[in-house]
C-alpha cells in the first residue's frame, strides 16, 4: 500500500463537536443533499455536529478519498497539513499529525491522532480517531489540541451509491470567539462534504486501492 494511503483522520478532525444523544440534535442545514445536525450536552457548552450525505460512486471510491492523506488539505476546510507518522496495515491502525490553519488573528491548532479503520459485519467501513499525547515537537504560536475524537462511516446503499456520515468532538483550546465556533461547527462539515462530492469523482480514484482488511 502506498504511503499516502492511510486513514486520514481528516476529515472529521475539524469538527468542534462532542459525543451526544442524537435525539437532542437539531437539523441546522439541509442543502444540496447534505444534512448537518447540531446539538449540545450539559457538560459541554460547545455546539456539536453530525453530518451526512450520499455520493453516486462505489463505497470503495469514497473511502479511498479519505485515506489519501496527501490530498487532505485540498478539500478539507482549515486543514493546512496532514502527515502520517506511523502505520500498521495489518491492524488497520495509524498515527497522524495534523495542522488546522485558522484565520488571523486566531492561532493555528495542531494535534496528533491515533486512528483505526475496520470493516463491519454489514459491509460498512468505519474510521475512528482519537487524539493522543505524543512527543511530536510543539510548534511556536500553534496551540496543541489535547481533546478530540472523530468518526467516519461509509455504508453501501446501491451498486454505485454510498452514504457517508462524519461526527467528532474537539476542544478547540485557547481563546476563540463563540461566533466563530458556531459558524465553524455548522458550515465546516457542509463545505467539507461539498468539496468531497467533487473529489470522489477525481480520476485519481477511478481504481481505488484499499488496505486488505477493508476488502
Amino acid at each position: 500500500m502506498k504511503k499516502k494511503h492511510i486513514v486520514a483522520a481528516l476529515l472529521s478532525i475539524t469538527s468542534l463537536t462532542a459525543t451526544a444523544a442524537t435525539d437532542t440534535a437539531k437539523l441546522s442545514l439541509n442543502r444540496n443533499n447534505i444534512k448537518v445536525w447540531t446539538y449540545q450536552t450539559e457538560n459541554n457548552p460547545i455546539i456539536q455536529y453530525r453530518a451526512e450525505t450520499t455520493f453516486d460512486v462505489p463505497l470503495e471510491r469514497a473511502v479511498a478519498v479519505v485515506l489519501d492523506v496527501e490530498r487532505t488539505p485540498q478539500w478539507v476546510p482549515y486543514v493546512g497539513k496532514a502527515q502520517v507518522l506511523s502505520r500498521d496495515e495489518k491492524k488497520g491502525e495509524f498515527i497522524l499529525y495534523m495542522v488546522l490553519d485558522f484565520p488571523f488573528p486566531l492561532k493555528d491548532r495542531d494535534l496528533v491522532i491515533k486512528g483505526k479503520m475496520s470493516k463491519n459485519a454489514d459491509g460498512s467501513i468505519s474510521i475512528k480517531n482519537n487524539v493522543i499525547q505524543n512527543n511530536y515537537p510543539e510548534q511556536p504560536d500553534v496551540v496543541r489540541l489535547t481533546k478530540y475524537t472523530g468518526d467516519w462511516t461509509f455504508q453501501r446503499v446501491g451498486n454505485n451509491k454510498v452514504k457517508v456520515t462524519t461526527t467528532g468532538y474537539a476542544d478547540p483550546a485557547g481563546s476563540i470567539p463563540l461566533s466563530f465556533v458556531n459558524m465553524f461547527v455548522q458550515q465546516q462539515p457542509y463545505q467539507m462534504l461539498m468539496k468531497m462530492k467533487k473529489e470522489v469523482n477525481n480520476p485519481l480514484y477511478a481504481q481505488p486501492h484499499l488496505p486488505d482488511l477493508l476488502k
